[in-house]
């Protein structure tokens, strides 16, 4: 088995840190008096409603890098110059926005990444997550999904998420635009904790417009990619980084578009790396063992590596993160957070078998699998 894992001491101190953060978020559970913690949580949604609207008014977007008044913003935004000024002060008193003076704001270190011009902005994401696509299901069929084990989403529209997004471009677009945001949440550093230069080329399933896969190819010059997705996403990515990324670097990405519900693209030798970023967790077991089938077809006669990189929860007492990311799933999806037995499963009974389970810079782990040599074990 090569060597996979680098960077093993900032690894471990990472966990060290997110661990340390996961039991600072309990300690509100253990001091708070229970009636109040409980209403602390059922108002938590006034929290990210107010940061919605923010987001979507552009609010960090006209401060900029200045100071101004409620006056001034409600002038240039047309706004109700009150309701305005209690916004901001609820989300000031959050530490979103600074409040300098009376009525007067400028950006804080956390709404700076609301900005647009910030490349490392989560404000995609906020207004994804806080869209009406995505709050109806939780306001509208949680309770009936909860009893008769149904998808909230489905529910409302009348399909799942991603044939949502086929019918709906506006909303396909802010969901692919999140999606390229996610490693502005803990960084691309989890790209570094990862041997990507044993193998010759990596084949990227749902990698979106390619973002992961040209970071890593930048540090990796002898290595090649496959950035595999649907139609539409591949045809906005085959010019979208033209003049952004040099030419020798985008000679060695190939974009193909299709359905991984159908076929995969082929595995050319056993250095070629198959790697699905964040795509399992949306998939049943059934859609798993799908795609996991037109893999092992993919994968032929080659000894071909995969890597998953997905969160795994933990069999007992979850993170709270994972926790809330498995909920995010039911909602809209058929899919889950599993734990290392039920990847475990998952794999074997698709003929592939887990190597390593492997820690790296992100709430995600790299699981590392292989197809077994005569089949699934027994």
């Amino acid at each position: 088995m090569k060597k996979l894992a680098t960077n093993t001491f900032r690894v471990k101190l990472f966990n060290k840190l997110m661990g340390f953060a996961s039991a600072l978020q309990n300690i509100p559970a253990k001091i708070t008096p229970p009636p109040f913690r409980l209403m602390q949580i059922g108002s938590l949604f006034w929290q990210s409603r107010a940061l919605y609207v923010a987001a979507k008014l552009e609010l960090a977007d006209v401060l900029g890098d200045t100071e101004k008044s409620t006056q001034e913003i409600a002038m240039v935004l047309q706004l109700h110059e009150d309701h305005l000024y209690r916004l901001m002060r609820m989300l000031g008193s959050m530490g979103i926005f600074d409040e300098t003076a009376p009525r007067v704001f400028k950006n804080s270190k956390t709404s700076a990444f609301l900005r647009q011009d910030n490349p490392k902005n989560v404000r995609a994401m906020i207004l994804m997550h806080n869209s009406p696509e995505m709050t109806k299901p939780w306001m509208e069929s949680l309770e009936e999904s909860i009893r008769d084990g149904g998808v909230p989403f489905a529910k409302v529209y009348g399909v799942d998420v991603f044939s949502y997004m086929d019918q709906h471009k506006n909303f396909d677009l802010l969901f692919s635009q999140a999606m390229d945001t996610v490693e502005n949440l803990t960084g691309n550093l989890f790209l570094e904790d990862f041997n990507w230069g044993q193998f010759d080329r990596i084949i990227d399933v749902g990698g979106s417009k390619g973002s992961k896969a040209l970071s890593i190819l930048k540090s990796h010059p002898n290595l090649k990619a496959i950035v595999f997705d649907r139609p539409q996403i591949i045809e906005a990515a085959k010019t979208h980084w033209q003049g952004k990324i040099t030419a020798d670097i985008l000679a060695r990405i190939d974009f193909q578009g299709g359905n991984m519900f159908e076929s995969l693209p082929t595995a050319a030798s056993d250095n070629d790396l198959f790697v699905f970023a964040a795509i399992f967790h949306c998939l049943s077991d059934e859609e798993c063992t799908t795609v996991l089938g037109n893999l092992k077809t993919a994968v032929g006669n080659t000894q071909s590596s995969v890597l998953f990189a997905d969160a795994v929860a933990e069999e007992i007492h979850i993170n709270p993160t994972i926790a809330a990311f498995d909920m995010q799933m039911l909602i809209g999806t058929t899919g889950r957070e599993r734990t290392p037995s039920e990847w475990k499963q998952l794999l074997e009974n698709a003929g592939f078998e887990i190597m390593e389970i492997m820690n790296v810079r992100t709430f995600a782990k790299f699981i590392i699998a292989k197809p077994f040599q005569s089949g699934p074990h027994a």
